[in-house]
């Protein structure tokens, strides 16, 4: 089992909630989120590295939606 970090942001940007969440594996985490989808963007972490964010209603990704290096 992994830790991973759920952070689910307003329209600003801003996570107004935080949730940890033991996964089997990236794929499980990313199931367990889609039930946020609907009313946040989510940003799944585990430990430093972003492993997904899912916008809002599943829009689009955009450049500015990549992680820095």
């Amino acid at each position: 089992m992994n830790q991973h970090e759920f952070h689910l942001l307003d329209k600003l940007e801003v996570p107004v909630i935080d949730r940890a969440y033991l996964a089997h594996d990236d794929l499980a985490a990313l199931k367990e989120v889609e039930r946020f989808r609907k009313t946040y963007t989510i940003e799944v972490w585990q430990g430093d590295r972003r492993v997904v964010r899912v916008k809002k209603g599943n829009a689009a990704l955009v450049s500015e939606d990549r992680p820095a290096l």
